[in-house]
């Protein structure tokens, strides 16, 4: 009895170990990024307050630390569970940050020529980097769309393009939705801005799945937040699943094949897209202002459609009866 308990406090204190220095290990590794981030910048305020920034960024650090150390002692499962994944999004988030820094990227991003030419310098690589840049456009990096486009269109053409979008911003998005699903607010809100996620909720409330749909697949709309909010919604994950898959072949192969038909350099082209947007922005208002008429109606044919199916059954029971 006494060497069963003394070895399943030996489990016990093994596992509280490994999980004590996964903390220190995601700290030490957060506080090393930091340093190298803050030192990345060569002007701005970053640069002429680093040493002040660099002390702050340490402390809070180690503070979360701490509070990480007290859900573990205390044995607070859920809550040092989830303070694990915030502490795995901020490593995440440093990393990319330092690439970011040191690279220039947020320069790059500026222009599709820039763009273009940085993508170019990876050679054989060039695919898998533009892939993994639409992913992190979905999940984190501020990357206008337009320009991403327009430097794969010019690099790849309309197919190749369309394909490596797809690819990365589908794998962004099921990313987006496991965070809003599996995290919860907090990290949505930490990530993406809590006034954002506020206002994109408030405007689906009690019309997730149709308007939803209609967000992702019309280009007006900021589909990077609305993976995380479709997370927080009523949606299903299989319904997530099939309508992020069909909206977005739909949205990136029409963007990509239609920027090629209609080209944004010539004022015929500019005023074209103009229009377009212009006529999907009023059918979208009307939608949203009809949508519960919308929902209604579907409702009202749904309950139609199992009448009549009921009814069916019962003609077919009575035949057989009669029989």
């Amino acid at each position: 009895m006494g060497k069963g308990t003394q070895k399943q406090n030996g489990k016990k204190s093994g596992s509280f170990y490994i999980a004590l220095l996964v903390l220190f290990l995601l700290s030490a590794a957060c506080i090393v990024f930091e340093i190298l981030t803050v030192q990345s910048f060569r002007e701005g305020f970053i640069a002429q307050n680093a040493w002040w920034i660099l002390l702050l960024a340490i402390f809070i650090t180690l503070a979360a630390l701490c509070v990480g150390i007290v859900f573990l002692v205390k044995e607070k499962k859920t809550w040092y569970k989830t303070f694990l994944s915030a502490f795995i999004l901020l490593l995440f988030f440093l990393v990319v940050l330092f690439i970011i820094v040191k690279t220039d990227l947020l320069f790059i991003f500026q222009s599709p020529e820039l763009y273009q030419k940085f993508l170019e310098q990876t050679g054989a690589w060039m695919p898998i980097l533009y892939i993994l840049l639409q992913f992190l456009q979905v999940v984190l990096l501020p990357i206008p769309s337009i320009v991403s486009t327009l430097a794969g269109l010019a690099l790849f053409g309309p197919l190749k393009t369309a394909i490596f979008s797809l690819i990365g911003i589908l794998a962004g998005s099921f990313v987006g939705f496991f965070v809003g699903r599996n995290l919860g607010y907090k990290a949505v809100a930490w990530l993406v801005g809590e006034e954002e996620l506020k206002k994109w909720l408030k405007k689906i409330k009690g019309k997730d799945n149709l308007i939803l749909t209609m967000m992702f697949i019309l280009p007006l709309f900021p589909d990077d937040v609305l993976c995380f909010v479709a997370g927080l919604s009523t949606m299903s994950t299989g319904y997530f699943s099939a309508m992020i898959v069909v909206s977005r072949i739909i949205s990136i192969f029409t963007t990509c094949f239609s920027v090629e038909i209609i080209p944004i350099n010539e004022w015929w082209g500019l005023l074209t897209w103009a229009v377009l947007f212009a006529v999907l922005l009023v059918l979208f208002v009307i939608l949203y202002k009809n949508i519960d008429k919308i929902n209604d109606w579907l409702a009202a044919k749904k309950m139609e459609r199992k009448q009549k199916r009921a009814k069916k059954r019962e003609n077919k029971a009575q035949k057989n009866d009669e029989k």
